[in-house]
């Protein structure tokens, strides 16, 4: 593969994840300011100040935080392994792509072939 070759699957897996992740980024944000201010105004409305948050609520915030991030990282992951199903099934005008497997008779590795087989001349 040329280097050309691989800036093309690059950036066409690049902007492929982008369009999937944007969204999801989106989301994820808003769903934790939504939840940052209802705490916010949950406080205010109660009379408390920022400065009078209890272990409780300071723990409750984090697990939610700890809670979204997980599940961001699993989404993001499930959707780069989409996006990088999408741009291996993509066609190229000088070239194409394609997942084989392995060869049971000739080893990944130049010399890594079965040592029980005799070498070919």
């Amino acid at each position: 593969m040329t280097l050309m070759q691989a800036f093309k699957v690059w950036w066409s897996y690049s902007w492929r994840a982008s369009i999937l992740v944007i969204p999801l980024w989106t989301i994820a944000t808003v769903w934790s300011l939504m939840g940052l201010v209802s705490t916010v105004q949950d406080m205010q409305l109660s009379g408390q100040g920022l400065d009078s948050l209890s272990i409780g609520q300071v723990a409750r915030l984090l697990s939610g935080g700890l809670t979204l991030s997980l599940l961001f990282m699993v989404l993001t992951a499930a959707v780069q392994v989409f996006a990088m199903r999408w741009t291996l099934n993509s066609r190229w005008s000088d070239f194409r792509l394609k997942a084989v497997p392995p060869d049971a008779s000739v080893g990944s590795e130049p010399g890594a072939g079965d040592s029980t087989r005799p070498a070919r001349v």
